[in-house]
């Protein structure tokens, strides 16, 4: 059966806008939506990839496009403002021992904290900072895009 989408990578955008230290993905899917990439974008501020609708996102993606899957998420660790691109996906939720399934070929992460998400400080992450992060996580997509045509 063909797929429905071929020619361009998607970029799956994960986290939730109602936990500060969690909102980069959404807002990175936001950013990359308004540049106009070449690119299938899930996961946004007003349509967010949470714990709850994850697999079910991945699922349709999965039957749906036959492209590189780039998976964005923010992180907790001792280098707060690091991103990290590597190739191979991500376990979103690990940080709060979510059983969430390994999602996407490459990865671009950003530590947003160095607090687990269970701890209120996670979700006291100034937005401003995470913004910030959002802009360089989504320069840093973009680039990957045009630089290796995924």
């Amino acid at each position: 059966m063909k797929k429905m989408f071929e020619s361009y990578p998607v970029v799956m955008c994960i986290g939730t806008d109602l936990v500060g230290g969690d909102c980069l993905g959404p807002m990175v899917g936001q950013l990359l939506i308004a540049r106009d990439l070449s690119a299938y974008v899930y996961g946004t501020l007003e349509s967010p990839i949470t714990a709850l609708n994850l697999k079910e996102y991945y699922a349709f993606i999965k039957e749906n496009h036959c492209s590189t899957i780039i998976a964005v998420d923010s992180c907790v660790g001792e280098n707060v403002g690091k991103i990290s691109v590597s190739s191979g996906g991500l376990f979103p939720g690990a940080a709060s021992d979510k059983k969430l399934p390994m999602v996407g070929d490459i990865s671009v992460t950003a530590v947003t904290s160095c607090f687990p998400p269970s701890d209120k400080r996670f979700s006291a992450v100034r937005l401003g900072f995470v913004y910030s992060l959002a802009i360089k996580v989504a320069d840093t997509i973009e680039k990957l895009i045009a630089k290796s045509h995924v």
